[in-house]
Formats: structure tokens, C-alpha cells, sequence
């Protein structure tokens, strides 16, 4: 729930310096090794470094450089030529971060020309020589002989550094696509925001007021660390681009540190927790105060330290406070979980650590879009479980009330029972709670997986995969995230469904397409494991049934066979007609499941005997989610199998014999 790498970016203790080539720039060449030069004065002029004592004590750069908080500037030294005569002259370089203060680069060419340019936060973006949201440069090199670049960076804040060098064409892609994914990571936070401010207006939980505080200052810390606020929102304000990499972070430690202790009510569950984190939420009041005044740099190291201290708690505190019978924080648990994956990578490659990379640079905006997508959810179930709770006690007091008037002589002896009765129905009222959560979040993992996978994809082979596939990968990201909300939806729908008070929505499901469009999201499982899967379906296989509903029975099905199957076998897909019924059929080659265990293979948390191949996590619910939704519609499920002979599990659903559907076989035929 809090971004390390942005507590570190000012007043860190590390400096790191590269240049880069892209790809696409194969016609142009470094002629010499990257060097570097500390002016601790930092008055040192370009007419200075190009003196031959201090050209001199340039010194290689082998990796990264590790200074300390230091208020020196930086030469980097370069040369670079075009290969021929006949390649283009003209070049962008765009420079990382954009939070430096004062970047110059000063290009000299073969007769001692020089060409000056200037960016960094303290220039005004409007003045900015290309309008990007990182700093950048044009160059016009114009001929073939050998030109020495040299940069100047100095700044109060963390000097990192990162420059790519780009052909015009090649830097309008690189742009176009990381705007795409920015714009992708700012729609899920500003949904998220009104979504809970939607939420905050209609219930007035203080809880909600710092999950939008802390949204808000997130996407403020987001847009900060890509330069979109800048770009944006101050273009005109340097003095405001400069404080605000400073102030957000303190921000986000100080609302999600709030929010935690109302959400999850510590004060009442974990007193003592509560008061440390109260001390934790002081001291980052004052760290902030400290910090607007103008004292960043001397209390930078604090307020390290109390990030880190805050969010070492967060997780082991929802843990607790879930194993005490609050759900909710099962929710926020994972929430925090994702969010430290996701930025972990940031501060290992301020830390110098890790080399700057697609991981490293994203890592915040992926884990923090998941974070407030997941507490998003929580909150929708703490309210969910406060309307029950508020419906119970209300029907509860009506009885009392009743009964109350008519049977005054035993008074006494009918509220005892009535209590008694009451605490076993929220004792089952909270195991089906945790039962229910437990379902939600085995139904998430299948489609979480697959985003994970195919963003990962993105992440670490996006030079190699054309646009149209990267555009394909992102739309497929975007639908399983679509599919996510579906299923809680859908399961919400379920856990009422089973009290009676809700149907699932029967229409015509074409049960090969479904099967044909869920197979390719496990492509990538698939290779994993090296296993290979037979599709066998006869042509427009038409079943009455709930389409979230089939979709889910599908996936739990093959995910199984997935996770139970050795290495280098098959798996078979196969779908059918049998008489009035459609079939579906998945078959492995696993260890298969003796008759005890098929006795019990359909109920709630069953531990079979057999375990997943490659350690893959199982709660025991899949299959039981199988046979209440497959029921529903009408449908039967149930599996054959011998030990070492795998396992073949069967669901058959009732035929559609409407005019449409007959139309659609028809077309098809």
C-alpha cells in the first residue's frame, strides 16, 4: 500500500548513470566508454571539463555509482558518429527521471562547434525543448565524424539517471505505447476514485474517506514520477513539480496508515497496534510539515525509515486482524501483498541493484492499480456484511419486541433461547462468510494469472512483439479484468442464489465457441508445464445455461487437469452431443483418484490424495463451485477415474432447441 521507490527519490543514498541504444538506432555508435566526472564544486564550466588536467580524471563508469546524498554535479563524457553519410541526422535522446533539477547536455562536434541544450524540473515545462513527459532532447548530427557529447546533472533529489537514444519514427512508437499504458494505469485509478467517492457519498464510512485520499494522492505520486504532472497539470509551476515527488509519498504513508487503522477498527481489535501506528502517523505529520518548510533533505532519511516501518506492519496487522474473524482483511492482506511486489523492483534499481528495465519503471503503476482494485473490493464487502448484520439485528428485535407483548411470564426464559439461537446463527453466519471469501478468491486466481502472465509478457519482450500483438495482449488484459468483476459479481449473485433469492440468467451459451475462446488464456500454463492440450468439438454445441456461470465451471475444470497433470503429458478437450444433452469433457493424464476420494471430490475444502504437480496452491473448492453451478442450470457433473490413470470429469447440460439456436446450426452447417 505504499511506494518505497518514491520515499527514496529524494535524498537517496545512491547514484546511478547509462546511455542506451535503442534497437532502431543501429546507424549510429558509441565511439568510446561511458566516463564520468564529480565536480564537487559544481561550478565547473564546460570551457573547464574540456581542459586536458581535468579530462584527465574522468573515469570509467563500470555499473552504477554509489555517492551518497551529495550536493556535487555530474559530467558524463561520450562520443558518438553516424555510421554513413546516408542514415538520418537527426536524433531524440529522452533522459529518466524527470524529477532532476538541472540537466544540460552540450554536443561538440568534429570542429569544435557546440550545441547546448537544457531541461530538468526547474525549468518551466512550457520552455521545455520537445514537449514529452520525460526530458528530452533533439539532435542533428551532420556528418559522419566523431562528436562528444557531454552531460551536466545536478540536482537535490536522488541522481539517477537513464538516456535512450531514438530515430524521430522509433521515439513517436516508444511514446505512443508507453501513453497507451499510462493511459490504461490513469482510467483504473480515476474509475476507482469515483467509485469510492460514489461509495463515500452514500454511506459516509470515514474508512472510504481515506481510501479516496489515499487513491488520489497515488495517482498524484504516479503522474509525479512519469512527469505527467508537469506536462499537465503545472506546466508554468516548477517550484510545484519539484515538491510534489517529496510530499506524495508522506501523503500516501499517511492515508493508507489511516485507512488501515479504521478499516480494519484496530482500536478495538489490536489496541496496541493502534497505538503504535497513531505514534507512526504523528511522526509522518511532522516529516511532512519539515518537508514543505524546506527541509527535505535533512529529515529524508526519516522519512525512509518510517515508510519502511509502516509498511512492514501492514500486512502481518491484516493477517491478524482476518484470523480473528474479520474477513475483509483477508482482502486487504493480498492487497498488500501485490502492492510490495509490485514496487519492490523500483527502489532495487534506485538502490542500484537491478538495471533500469520495463519491470523496474512499472512496477508501481501495476502494483498499485491492483492494490486499489482489491481494497475497492473489500470495502464493497465490508458493506455488504454491515447491511446483513444491520438486516439481522433489525428482524431479530422485531420478534423480541413481539413476543415481548404476548408471553410477559416468561420473559426471562424466552430471551435466553433466543440468544442462544442467535449466537449459533452468527457462528454459521461467519463460517459461511469465510467459506464465501475463500471462493471469491480461488475464482480470481484463474484470471489474475492470466493478466500477470500476459503483462509480464509485455513487460519483458516488448521490443520483440509487433504492435498489434501488444495491442491484442492489452485488450485481452483488459477483458480478464472485465471477467474479474463478473465473477465477484457473479459469485455474490451465488452466495444469494443458495438462500433462494436469486437465478441465474439462462440463455443460449454455444458451449465449443466458450471452450475455443477459455483455452487460449492457458496457453501460457500450458507451455509452462510442457503439456499439450487436444481440443476435439463438434460444431455449435448449443446449451441452455448461465454464460459467467459456464465460464467458470469451464475454467475450474481445465485449471484442475492443468494443475494435476505431470510434465510432457496431454490433456483432452473435448465437446459433444449426447442425445438431448450437451457435453463437456476434460481428461488427463494424471495420478488419477481412488474411490475414497470420489466419495468425498464434490464437497467443500475436500484434501484429496492426489497433489498438484508443481506445487500449485488448492483449496478445495473448485470442484465444489463445479457441481453447485453445473445444478443449477439444470445440469449434472461427475467424474471416472482409476488410480494411475488419470481422471476424466463429464458435464452435461440440457440441448437448446429455440428457433435461434437452430438458426445459428444452421448458418453454420
Amino acid at each position: 500500500m505504499l511506494t518505497v521507490s518514491f520515499i527514496l527519490l529524494k535524498g537517496m543514498t545512491a547514484q546511478a548513470a547509462a546511455l542506451e541504444l535503442h534497437p532502431d538506432t543501429q546507424h549510429i555508435s558509441l565511439e568510446s566508454q561511458l566516463e564520468v566526472f564529480e565536480d564537487t564544486t559544481g561550478q565547473r564550466t564546460l570551457q573547464d571539463i574540456t581542459q586536458a588536467s581535468l579530462q584527465q580524471q574522468f573515469m570509467p563508469l563500470h555499473g552504477n555509482l554509489n555517492a551518497g546524498y551529495t550536493r556535487s554535479v555530474y559530467w558524463l563524457k561520450m562520443t558518438i558518429r553516424r555510421s554513413d553519410a546516408t542514415t538520418s541526422r537527426h536524433w531524440v535522446i529522452e533522459m529518466t527521471p524527470p524529477m532532476l533539477d538541472d540537466i544540460r547536455l552540450y554536443l561538440i562536434d568534429s570542429h569544435g562547434g557546440v550545441e547546448t541544450h537544457a531541461a530538468g524540473d526547474h525549468l518551466p515545462f512550457s520552455h521545455q525543448e520537445i514537449h514529452h513527459h520525460y526530458p528530452s532532447f533533439q539532435l542533428f548530427v551532420d556528418d559522419t565524424q566523431t562528436h562528444t557529447l557531454y552531460f551536466r546533472l545536478q540536482t537535490s533529489s536522488t541522481l539517477f539517471f537513464k538516456a535512450n537514444l531514438f530515430n524521430p519514427l522509433t521515439f513517436s512508437v516508444a511514446s505512443n505505447f508507453v501513453s497507451g499504458l499510462m493511459g490504461i494505469y490513469y482510467g483504473i485509478m480515476l474509475a476507482m476514485i469515483l467509485y469510492n467517492g460514489l461509495l463515500m457519498i452514500s454511506y459516509r464510512d470515514v474508512s472510504m474517506r481515506y481510501y479516496l485520499l489515499l487513491s488520489v494522492s497515488t495517482l498524484l505520486a504516479g503522474m509525479s514520477v512519469n512527469g505527467h504532472v508537469a506536462m499537465y497539470l503545472a506546466p508554468d509551476w516548477p517550484w510545484l513539480v519539484d515538491l510534489l515527488p517529496s510530499i506524495t509519498p508522506q501523503c500516501m504513508v499517511l492515508t493508507s496508515s489511516l485507512f488501515m487503522c479504521s478499516f480494519l477498527k484496530l482500536k478495538s481489535r489490536l489496541p496496541r497496534m493502534y497505538l503504535a501506528f497513531r505514534l507512526l502517523q504523528l511522526a509522518s505529520v511532522l516529516v511532512l510539515g519539515s518537508m514543505l518548510v524546506g527541509f527535505q533533505p535533512h529529515v529524508a532519511t526519516a522519512a525512509q525509515i518510517l515508510g519502511l516501518l509502516q509498511i512492514s506492519l501492514y500486512l502481518p496487522v491484516s493477517l491478524m486482524v482476518a484470523r480473528r474473524g474479520y474477513a475483509p482483511g483477508y482482502i486487504v492482506s493480498v492487497a498488500s501483498g501485490v502492492w510490495l511486489v509490485g514496487v519492490v523492483l523500483v527502489p532495487l534499481r534506485n538502490l542500484g541493484v537491478l538495471d533500469s528495465n520495463w519491470a523496474t519503471d512499472f512496477g508501481f503503476q501495476i502494483g498499485s492499480a491492483v492494490e486499489v482494485i482489491l481494497l475497492a473490493l473489500a470495502q464493497a464487502y465490508k458493506i455488504r456484511l454491515m447491511q446483513r448484520e444491520r438486516d439481522l439485528a433489525q428482524k431479530e428485535l422485531l420478534k423480541l419486541s413481539q413476543r415481548a407483548e404476548y408471553e410477559l411470564d416468561a420473559k426471562v426464559r424466552l430471551r435466553t433461547a433466543e440468544l442462544q439461537q442467535l449466537i449459533q446463527r452468527l457462528e454459521k453466519s461467519d463460517k459461511e462468510k469465510n467459506d464465501f471469501l475463500s471462493i471469491a478468491v480461488h475464482d480470481l486466481k484463474s484470471p489474475l494469472t492470466s493478466m500477470i502472465g500476459m503483462s509480464e509478457l509485455l513487460l519483458n519482450l516488448y521490443h520483440r512483439i509487433p504492435k498489434d500483438e501488444q495491442q491484442n495482449y492489452l485488450g485481452r488484459i483488459n477483458a480478464s479484468g472485465k471477467r474479474m468483476m463478473h465473477i465477484v459479481t457473479n459469485l455474490l449473485d451465488m452466495n444469494a442464489m443458495e438462500s433462494g433469492d436469486v437465478k441465474l440468467q439462462k440463455q443460449s451459451v454455444n458451449l465449443s465457441k466458450l471452450l475455443n475462446e477459455i483455452s487460449l488464456q492457458y496457453e501460457e500454463m500450458l507451455k509452462a508445464k510442457d503439456l499439450t492440450a487436444i481440443i476435439q468439438c463438434e460444431s455449435d454445441v448449443i446449451v441452455t445455461a448461465d454464460m459467467n456461470a459456464m465460464t467458470r465451471v469451464l475454467d475450474n475444470l481445465i485449471s484442475n487437469a492443468i494443475k494435476f497433470s505431470p510434465a510432457g503429458k496431454f490433456i483432452w478437450l473435448t465437446v459433444s452431443r449426447d442425445q438431448e444433452k450437451g457435453r463437456f469433457e476434460v481428461r488427463d493424464q494424471g495420478p488419477g483418484l481412488s474411490e475414497n476420494d470420489q466419495q468425498f471430490l464434490f464437497t467443500k475444502f475436500s484434501k484429496l490424495s492426489a497433489v498438484p504437480t508443481a506445487g500449485e496452491h488448492s483449496s478445495g473448492l473448485g470442484l465444489s463451485i463445479v457441481k453447485k453451478l453445473t445444478e443449477a442450470q439444470d445440469g449434472a457433473v461427475h467424474c471416472h477415474s482409476h488410480i494411475g490413470e488419470g481422471a476424466s470429469f463429464i458435464v452435461e447440460l440440457p440441448l437448446d432447441h429455440s428457433a435461434a439456436a437452430q438458426k445459428t446450426i444452421a448458418q453454420a452447417a
